[in-house]
């Protein structure tokens, strides 16, 4: 299991968020990555109100393909979360995957289509993401040695405001790129 805390804002220019990020951090890698989600036939994950507490997802990297299921923890009504429990294995067979969650009747509702860049900024991961049909997207993820998922949480959100990004700790988005899609799908 790995304990997930991470911060997310929509930017206009990525390309200034990258020129300040590359002023203070390592370029680890830069991929696009396909992400499936499904859902079971007995819930819906996505459609949980007011945001999904649960994720189980394909994704499919460049160099291996992973099964992901995460949940948030200790969510509140606005979608603020203490933080994410994820498990993940990676897949062998993804295609043999697919055919059986589609034999167990497990429906795929959205697929999101990214390229990210990842960053190693001291302890916080960043990464740069250009979302097909959403558009920019900077995450703020911890991975160093924090007291707690507060403090780590107030770290992502400080890095962000350094890169001039205002209003974090009250304009981040709680909800995932899934779940945007899927809404902006359901409107259309």
């Amino acid at each position: 299991m790995n304990i997930e805390v991470e911060i997310k804002v929509k930017v206009e220019n990525l390309q200034e968020a990258k020129d300040k990020v590359s002023k203070v951090g390592k370029l680890i890698k830069s991929i696009d990555q396909i992400d499936e989600y499904y859902v079971p036939p007995h819930r819906n994950f996505i459609e949980k109100q007011p945001y999904p507490t649960e994720w189980l997802r394909i994704r499919t990297n460049p160099d291996k393909v992973v099964l992901e299921y995460s949940r948030s923890v200790n969510q509140k009504a606005d979608g603020e979360h203490d933080y994410a429990e994820e498990y993940e294995t990676a897949v062998e067979a993804p295609d043999e995957l697919r055919k059986i969650l589609e034999f167990l009747d497990f429906k795929k509702v959205v697929t999101v289509e990214k390229h990210r860049e990842y960053w190693m900024c001291d302890k916080i991961e960043i990464a740069l993401d250009e979302v097909k049909g959403l558009g920019a997207y900077v995450e703020a993820e911890a991975k160093g040695d924090f007291e707690d998922n507060k403090e780590a949480k107030r770290e992502c959100i400080k890095f962000l405001e350094t890169l001039g990004i205002k209003n974090v700790d009250t304009d981040y988005i709680k909800q995932g790129y899934a779940r945007m899609l899927y809404e902006l799908a359901k409107s259309s």
